[in-house]
């Protein structure tokens, strides 16, 4: 026997000669087998059913069927017993028979030597209880590696989770600094992601764009607060380190494998199409597909915002100028994906970010009832839906316009009727894209 092995070995011993069956149960009947004797073939097809033998041996002459038609139903019945054919004349054909059909594990021709037959028996109850103890073992590994698959993944979520509320914190610490842009990367954000949408982007793919816009500015917390929070314009010196937030954010990221596409847009979200960008002057699609789309949902929010220097250009306005700077500043093909899209999407995604009533205020403003006030925005679930993690806060945008930084990459050539940005607000030297 092997360890594993559950209770006796019960072997099923089928011949029609009473003597053979008195002897072999003489001879066998122990505390190692349990032996069933029987001259009924038929009877013994029931006990086979049972399927509680892990021996299984029968004469090859009996009556109503021989040996091996006995032998060929037990295979089908009791598949794991251990098949043993005896005969006192067995010839070749019957021998092939035997093996072919029934499956049989040895051949014994009468009369037995009784230490041969207990040998052969010892050696099949071995091979049974080893081929039960290794499907035992690999049921037990095959459940263990699922369990230990399942505390593996679990672990990954918590990693991750943990490691977004680290950003968040982050995050949040840098939309503290700067006030004046709340909501950007959460807009910019879910512009990003309707705009990839319509490039038929899907899948982890649009949540890795979704996640990177969000985490644009995330460099910025290493800028210092006499450049990020400066009231006046910029030095060429403090430009230079301004213009190192992308690759701040960039090795800031370093470590997290599940943020290893967000870190490219990091990276290159302040590229521009035509390659006069930075911080590597990629060009065209050079560029992260990611990075190109924020670019867009970048500047779009920054013209619809309200700025101290002023109003909020209209949509109208907006998509006018992201058109004329298709080619140079933008994708065309990502400018064409962003006009496909409805206007009113863009107010409803900004009414959910910000739970305000774009059209209600409007409609005050012209000496309409006030709306009833909406519950302010919390730091709860993503805007996105139920389903999404919970995102960082703000981030703060450079196209914001917030003191030490700069407008919109195209609000410095805005169409005509816009109001530039006045003198003290730190924009960049001649010549200069915006942080």
């Amino acid at each position: 026997m092997v360890p594993g092995k559950a209770e006796t070995t019960q072997i099923l011993f089928v011949d029609d000669d009473e003597r053979a069956l008195r002897a072999f149960q003489r001879g066998f009947e122990s505390a190692e087998y349990r032996v069933t004797v029987t001259t009924d073939v038929l009877g013994a097809l029931e006990l086979a059913e049972q399927d509680k033998f892990q021996i299984i041996i029968c004469d090859y002459i009996m009556p109503a069927m021989d040996g091996v038609a006995f032998l060929e139903r037990c295979r089908r019945i009791a598949p794991d017993s251990l098949r043993i054919l005896i005969s006192g004349d067995c010839d070749y054909q019957s021998s092939i028979d035997a093996i072919n059909r029934g499956g049989v594990y040895k051949l014994v021709t009468k009369p037995w030597d009784v230490d041969e037959l207990k040998a052969m028996l010892r050696e099949a109850a071995e091979q049974y209880w080893t081929k039960k103890e290794s499907e035992r073992l690999s049921k037990l590994i095959k459940e263990q590696n699922t369990e230990l698959v399942v505390r593996t993944l679990n672990l990954d979520r918590e990693i991750h989770e943990r490691t977004s509320s680290l950003l968040n914190g982050l995050v949040t610490a840098l939309d503290l600094r700067d006030t004046e842009t709340q909501w950007h990367s959460r807009r910019v954000s879910l512009y990003s992601k309707r705009i990839a949408k319509a490039l038929g982007i899907r899948g982890e793919e649009i949540r890795s764009i979704e996640r990177g816009a969000l985490l644009h500015d995330i460099g910025k917390i290493g800028i210092r607060d006499s450049i990020l929070l400066k009231p006046g314009r910029l030095t060429a010196e403090e430009w230079v380190e301004m213009r190192k937030h992308p690759d701040m954010g960039y090795k800031l990221l370093e470590g997290s494998d599940f943020l290893e596409r967000e870190r490219i847009i990091v990276l290159h979200h302040q590229e521009r199409y035509d390659g006069k960008g930075y911080p590597l002057a990629l060009k065209a699609k050079d560029i992260d597909i990611g990075a190109r789309i924020f670019a867009i949902a970048d500047t779009f929010d920054a013209m619809t915002s309200d700025r101290p220097y002023r109003q909020a250009l209209t949509f109208k306005a907006a998509r006018e100028e992201i058109i004329r700077c298709s080619g140079t500043q933008f994708d065309p093909r990502v400018v064409d994906a962003f006009l496909s899209i409805p206007h009113m999407e863009w107010r409803e995604i900004r009414e959910k970010v910000e739970g305000r009533d774009l059209k209600g205020e409007k409609a005050m403003a012209h000496g309409a009832p006030p709306p009833i006030p909406p519950k302010p925005p919390s730091l709860g679930p993503h805007p996105a839906g139920p389903s999404e993690p919970i995102r960082p806060a703000s981030l703060g945008a450079a196209a914001a316009g917030s003191p030490g930084t700069v407008p919109a990459p195209v609000v410095p050539d805005v169409a005509a009727g816009a109001a530039p940005p006045p003198p003290e607000t730190g924009s960049p030297p001649s010549g200069e894209s915006s942080a």
